[in-house]
């Protein structure tokens, strides 16, 4: 619950004080490419040539990742191609997925920008304000 309280609190930060040039566009349907549900997965062939590009480890039982979803739609919206979202479906902590990556918490966060180079990586919380800020930097 905790963690969840301050996703939306930075997402609300975010929309609050992002500049009042861009304006926040409808998300309407955004759909983010699942790249695996439990297999393991190379991540560097989905990074994108342009911008960052955000690797959402998550779980379909996982409340707090599906919060994170609906903030990851919102930010797509304002960032646009700046951002790019790709979803990473663990399964459950028994999954090869999670083995490969060690991931131990979800929501987790992997950023990577253009040049292939992880540059954030860690739960939703530590990452998002980083990525934010990034993302307001460009």
């Amino acid at each position: 619950m905790r963690r969840t309280v301050g996703i939306l609190v930075w997402v609300w930060f975010f929309c609050a004080c992002h500049s009042t040039d861009e304006k926040l566009q409808s998300v309407g349907d955004v759909n983010f490419e699942v790249i695996s549900h439990g297999e393991r997965v190379e991540l560097e062939p989905h990074i994108a040539a342009s911008g960052l590009t955000v690797f959402d480890f998550y779980a379909d039982w996982c409340p707090p990742c599906k919060k994170l979803n609906e903030s990851l739609k919102e930010m797509k919206g304002v960032y646009g191609d700046k951002l790019t979202v790709v979803k990473v479906d663990i399964v459950d902590w028994k999954s090869e997925l999670a083995k490969q990556y060690s991931i131990a918490d979800l929501p987790y966060l992997m950023v990577y920008d253009a040049q292939k180079s992880r540059v954030f990586e860690g739960t939703s919380n530590s990452v998002l304000p980083k990525l934010i800020q990034a993302l307001n930097q460009n």
